[in-house]
């Protein structure tokens, strides 16, 4: 079975958001231009004989932007209007990007409960071994050591397991020899284990922060794959995944969650780490407070609370001058 997608169409004008036609674009400007509302008038003005202008003006006045009363043709401030078309056209795409994310999220448990069950019925067999805590150390070690090219993580809470004392140093040792490694972690991690990040940044580790991180992930090299027996849970069991196709799928999930992430700029740099640079990076790109609390996983208040700390840490009176200043001290 093959899936054939198409690539969206760009429409030939912003206008059809608002159930317009190709060409209306520009009869709506010279509407806006005209200084007579008489539909008779108008079929001179706009160059349009009366059937096919009564047909715009029906379009017209299905989208919200004129009211036609009698034979007067009233047009609505285009701001009002149009304004409401593009917040419920955004409210859709994001409705529709949620969808396919929690669609992208399902696949991997849904390739393992295939798997299984495919065991199970004794058609072939798949490269998945489930492992215990007992010697985790061991398994990293042995894992690293097996395989070449990037160690890939999502890593939603690592720093908080005691086994991570021992994984780190591997890691930083891994790439000590050359190897690539790329993580994301949590935005909170810039709070919680500020050391962590720091460390591997500075051996040379690419970090990435996202507000969440659906489950834990490491892959070594497109070799192997280590994940949580339960999705997003620590029973203290792993699948050690070798199967080609799922250390791929696997992988591919990593990609998507890095696409969406952010870089931190100035890790570990004083005086403002963390947050606090994403914040001034978010504010610097003109994101309005719900979309930062949204990127940073953090609540719209917090976001205010610390807009406001900032601003009065830089002297600043208002955004932008905080944004000069931030520039101003090396911040960003």
């Amino acid at each position: 079975m093959s899936f054939v997608t198409s690539k969206p169409e760009v429409p030939s004008s912003p206008l059809l958001l608002a159930g317009l036609q190709p060409g209306d674009e520009q009869v709506y400007r010279r509407l806006l231009r005209a200084t007579v509302s008489e539909r008779e008038r108008l079929t001179e003005v706009l160059g349009l004989p009366m059937a096919e202008l009564d047909e715009v003006l029906a379009r017209f006045e299905a989208a919200g932007l004129v009211h036609l009363v009698g034979d007067e043709v009233r047009v609505e401030p285009p701001l009002e209007v149009l304004a409401h078309v593009a917040e419920a056209e955004t409210e859709r795409l994001r409705a529709e990007y949620e969808a396919v994310e929690a669609f992208r999220r399902l696949i991997p448990g849904l390739v393992l409960e295939h798997s299984a069950a495919t065991r199970q019925a004794g058609v072939g067999t798949v490269d998945v071994e489930a492992v215990g805590s007992s010697d985790i150390s061991g398994l990293f070690r042995g894992l690293i050591e097996e395989s070449t090219g990037d160690l890939l993580w999502l890593r939603p809470d690592q720093w908080r397991l005691p086994v991570s004392s021992t994984i780190d140093p591997m890691v930083l040792e891994a790439l000590r020899a050359g190897r690539g490694s790329r993580a994301v972690y949590p935005t909170r991690a810039l709070e919680e284990a500020p050391q962590v990040l720091r460390a591997r940044a500075e051996a040379g580790e690419q970090l990435r922060v996202v507000a969440s991180i659906p489950t834990r992930i490491a892959i070594f090299g497109g070799t192997a794959a280590l994940i949580p027996d339960r999705w997003g849970e620590n029973s203290g069991r792993r699948l050690v995944v070798r199967e080609h196709a799922l250390v791929g799928a696997l992988t591919a999930l990593f990609e998507q969650v890095w696409e969406r992430a952010m870089t931190v700029p100035g890790l570990g740099g004083e005086p403002a780490e963390g947050v606090q640079r994403l914040l001034l990076v978010q504010l610097a790109h003109g994101a309005k407070d719900e979309q930062i609390a949204r990127a940073l996983g953090i609540s719209l208040r917090t976001v205010r609370r610390r807009v406001a700390d900032m601003m009065a840490e830089l002297g600043a009176e208002s955004r932008f001058q905080a944004g000069v200043e931030a520039v101003r001290r090396g911040w960003i």
